[in-house]
């Protein structure tokens, strides 16, 4: 017998039957989901003297049964045993992933320009395929401010529509030209993390609107630890020069180093017109990750003005690397 203490443990571990009250905080339609896709029965234990709601929020969330507290050993037992009669099989194998491709924007700190790198792919894709752009930087998040849209709705409002409410998730998607758009928390450094399992449900749930999903993570050493293998693609963002670049390839190898299956992207951001120091970079990139695609993001006077006015940069050099940058990644997805 294990005790399940949050969202990731109830997910992870293996187990036939969960028992949870109904007071649970994470007790919700999507977990429910989940565990019965691995096989697993989920009973809720309620009190009479909370009311009907107690029992009625338990039986909402698509829970096998529910058992008052004060059953006897015998009385749980058999519940227990009901379930497992009617419970449905696990699918074999793995189960089907969805059609969704995820693409993760992070680098080594801040200020290299993750932010531009993931607004402009994002705004690329989006003139060809249903793509949503959703900012889950925990520490500086500015998707929104960026694009001069409102700070509400937001990530928060839209996770509880994913887990408690999914038709409603629409009502937390702004609408940017031909881009939908999540914005970044609004609650700053001291407000409650986002967990894992709340990040999953929601890029889940943004599965069912979109083909493409390009969040913006924010610098690596602030991602949530397992975080980054949620998604198909991973681009890479760093400053131009010696020290940008070789933070840049420290951070690669880190994540390289992790074991992942996803493919990346090397960014070089913000270069200036110097060809030969363009070169210099991208072979030190090479020598480094002989395998790995790297791309330079020239630096444009239109991208400061653009980022004052709150739209998109349009035609230029930046503008031309960025559609570049977008046929690499549709490349690396195929």
């Amino acid at each position: 017998m294990d005790r399940v203490m949050g969202p990731d443990q109830a997910t992870e571990g293996s187990f036939d039957v969960l028992l949870i009250d109904d007071v649970s905080s994470f007790l919700t339609p999507r977990l429910v989901t989940v565990l019965k896709q691995k096989g697993s029965e989920v009973i809720g234990v309620f009190a009479p003297e909370d009311g009907s709601d107690a029992k009625r929020r338990l039986l909402e969330c698509g829970i096998s049964d529910v058992i008052e507290t004060g059953a006897s050993p015998e009385e749980l037992l058999r519940k227990i045993e009901q379930a497992l009669e009617h419970r449905m099989p696990p699918p074999m194998g793995e189960s089907s992933p969805t059609s969704t491709v995820g693409i993760a924007v992070t680098g080594p700190s801040e200020g290299v320009g993750m932010t531009e790198v993931a607004v402009s792919l994002a705004s690329s894709l989006a003139r060809e395929i249903e793509t949503a752009l959703i900012d889950l930087d925990p520490v500086w998040p500015s998707v929104a401010q960026r694009l001069d849209l409102p700070l509400h709705p937001n990530v928060r409002t839209a996770i509880d529509h994913a887990l408690h409410n999914p038709n409603r998730l629409p009502e937390a998607i702004h609408v940017f030209g031909d881009l939908m758009v999540v914005g970044g928390r609004a609650d700053g450094v001291n407000g409650t993390p986002i967990s894992r399992h709340e990040t999953v449900a929601l890029l889940d749930g943004l599965g069912d609107h979109c083909d493409v999903v390009v969040a913006d993570l924010g610098p690596l050493r602030s991602v949530e630890d397992g975080l980054i293998r949620e998604f198909d693609t991973v681009i890479v963002v760093g400053a131009g020069g010696p020290v940008g670049v070789a933070r840049l390839i420290k951070t690669i190898d880190a994540l390289s180093s992790a074991g992942g299956s996803q493919s990346m992207l090397a960014i070089v951001n913000q270069l200036g017109p110097n060809g030969y120091r363009t070169a210099q970079t991208l072979a030190e990139l090479a020598n480094a990750f002989p395998l790995l695609p790297a791309l330079a993001l020239p630096h444009d006077r239109k991208l400061a003005g653009a980022e004052w006015q709150g739209n998109l940069v349009n035609g230029g050099r930046y503008r031309k690397a960025v559609e570049s940058m977008a046929d690499v990644v549709v490349r690396s997805l195929s």
